[in-house]
């Protein structure tokens, strides 16, 4: 990994004062409670957003079963996490609303996207779920829809908001402890000193994660590939002041696995060295707020019967700075943010002799602002941003993102409402560049994603019963997607002509007492594409139906959750593997139990054991895993 010249790191951070300083000092700013709301900048509240939203909470997240951010991510209704294999093995990335290259992933409001994504089970995702530990979760946000306004490219199908646990204002530490079949383990401790005399809190953390034998793919002839071995270190470090904060994570993971080549009919042995960083420094007051962030991804793929030993190395460094005001009376926030992103690929050892190196760089500017204007009992909202990129070695984009919405909350609470957005989204390097020249050639005219996506809903999220229903269309011209010739087997990543999805999407929480509560969640997704030249549209193959069932208890020291998932109407297209299209259905347990200090759980993922197929090259769902964890507090 690419080491951060510290001195330079310093120096850029002693800017920061004096460019929040620079506001308007007649107007100083009051010091409030930090909001951080997903979705919109105006917004205090995410209830309040004139979109599809949904909020994870820590308390959720501790007493379900789930073992990562992207099965926490699963239990959102139309938010698809089976998608990269089973086990720690593979990247973790979901889909919403048929796209998974098109989601964006921020962590605390920064966004945290590499830059050498492709497609498949490795590399289909712009982000990697597993670089986020679940004890550092304090929520998660989720908005459905075209953000792009809001927060640039990526944000078409939808925006993730990881937002970190802050220190408190009390010294302490806790211990927790994971152990279950197919010899998983994970180990997490972390402690917070308050500093009384500064009034501020310093936290930091470790976790160890490791895994042992696990079916991944389901081979042709009834056999499978295995991942064989999983083992990872995490740790955190954060230091909290006021409006302050400054936060870093830092981990690297090591996965083996075996895995039979289809093309050559050759069993390879795989290995694959992940490493990353990120460090954030954010304030925020309730009136301007800013940050300066930096990561970096290192990924070593090792595949000597194939493609040799790849190295992936993608760092991206940025800036915000956004002010809430007033202007003539409406509500107004504007700002800039800049980014800048950084790709490097090299091989060795390939038996093909035939990967070409790239080191690429783009820089990124965008103006952006967000107001709302009252129509009587109505309020429309605007949001533009003029986003510009300069790029190495291809065309410079500059793209005019707006979006409007229309929204009213009825005297009973209810929030109605209609937004309409366009988005973008910038091809990846590896997309264009397409290194590995027995796979394919590179498109240097390959074009961002470019569309726009329509909402209409209501939702009542304050109710005794919380509900929303709403539904959805958005159309794509330029999707991008790799074709590969069926004889010679290469190819380019190369846009498609369109690309459109519809469908509706509901959720309904039924508190029925003061222990029990179910919520049941309904998504229909109708996605399909159109290549270049031809007249008829080619459905996606995503579950057009997504059900899911959640029955929770809560009394005295116990609670316990019992999750249903089910995903039909599938099609996965593979003529030569033949794979069905078998339904899923994925039922999970946890049940809980917390005496003052002390919390046990045991977790039952897949209690019926079932394999299913998740895609065209034979991918499968997790089978029946127990989990026991232990928690100590301090």
């Amino acid at each position: 990994m690419k080491k951060i010249s510290v001195l330079s790191f310093l120096i850029l951070l002693s800017f920061v004062p004096a460019a929040f300083a620079a506001t308007d000092a007649a107007q100083e700013p009051v010091m409030i409670e930090q909001v951080q709301v997903t979705g919109s900048r105006l917004a205090e509240d995410i209830r309040d957003v004139p979109t599809p939203t949904y909020v994870l909470t820590r308390e959720e997240i501790q007493k379900s079963g789930v073992m990562n951010i992207q099965e926490a991510l699963a239990r959102i209704p139309g938010v698809m996490g089976l998608t990269n294999g089973a086990s720690a093995t593979y990247s973790k990335g979901v889909s919403i609303r048929g796209l998974n290259t098109e989601v964006l992933l921020l962590v605390d409001g920064a966004p945290m996207m590499n830059a050498s994504y492709g497609t498949g089970s490795v590399m289909g995702s712009p982000f990697d779920l597993r670089s986020i530990q679940l004890d550092l979760v304090e929520r998660i946000e989720v908005v459905k829809g075209a953000s792009s306004a809001l927060y640039g490219s990526n944000a078409a199908g939808g925006v993730i908001n990881v937002i970190t646990r802050k220190g408190t204002k009390e010294s302490g530490a806790s211990l927790k402890l994971e152990g279950g079949n197919v010899e998983w383990f994970r180990g997490s401790v972390r402690g917070t000193a308050y500093l009384a005399s500064v009034d501020a809190s310093v936290t930091v953390g470790y976790t160890r994660t490791q895994e042992g034998d696990v079916d991944i793919r389901l081979l042709p002839d009834g056999t499978h590939d295995r991942a064989t071995d999983f083992r990872g270190n995490d740790y955190t470090f954060r230091f909290d002041k006021g409006p302050w904060s400054f936060v870093g994570d830092w981990g690297d993971y090591e996965s083996k696995w075996d895995y039979t080549n289809l093309w050559m009919g050759t069993l390879d042995q795989n290995k694959q060295e992940n490493d990353y960083s990120r460090f954030l420094l954010n304030y925020n007051d309730g009136v301007s707020a800013g940050r300066i962030y930096y990561q970096a991804n290192e990924r070593k793929a090792f595949d000597l019967a194939s493609s040799g030993i790849s190295e992936y190395d993608d760092t991206a460094w940025g800036a915000a700075f956004n002010r809430r005001q007033e202007l003539f009376g409406m509500p107004m926030v504007w700002g800039v943010d800049w980014r800048r992103e950084t790709s490097e690929y090299t091989n060795r050892d390939n038996p093909w002799g035939n990967d070409i190196p790239y080191d690429l760089t783009r820089d990124g500017f965008a103006p952006y602002v967000e107001f709302s204007v009252p129509l009587g009992e109505l309020t429309f909202d605007v949001g533009l941003r003029y986003e510009y990129w300069d790029v190495d070695d291809g065309d410079n984009v500059s793209e005019l993102v707006p979006r409007f919405s229309l929204n009213w909350e009825s005297p009973g609470g209810q929030l109605w409402y209609f937004t309409a957005g366009k988005f973008f989204s910038m091809p990846s390097f590896y997309q264009i560049f397409c290194p590995t020249r027995s796979m394919g050639s590179p498109n240097p005219n390959l074009k961002p994603e470019k569309g726009w996506s329509y909402d209409l809903g209501f939702k009542d999220l304050r109710a005794r019963h919380p509900w929303s229903v709403g539904v959805f269309y958005m159309e794509m011209d330029d999707r991008i997607r790799y074709e590969s010739d069926p004889v010679s087997w290469i190819g380019q990543y190369i846009n498609l002509d369109k690309y459109r999805a519809w469908g509706l999407e509901a959720e309904i929480t039924f508190n029925l007492s003061d222990a029990w509560a179910y919520t049941q969640g309904v998504t229909l997704t109708k996605a399909e594409e159109k290549m270049p030249g031809a007249s008829s549209w080619e459905r996606s193959s995503m579950p057009r139906w997504d059900l899911s069932g959640r029955l929770n208890y809560a009394k005295g020291p116990w609670s316990g959750e019992l999750f249903a998932h089910y995903l039909l109407d599938r099609e996965i297209r593979n003529n030569a593997n033949h794979y069905d299209n078998d339904n899923i259905f994925i039922l999970d347990a946890a049940i809980t139990w917390t005496q003052g200090r002390n919390s046990i759980k045991l977790a039952c993922r897949n209690i019926f054991d079932k394999e299913y197929v998740l895609d065209s090259e034979g991918y499968i769902a997790q089978k029946r895993r127990f989990i026991l964890s232990f928690e100590r507090v301090f």
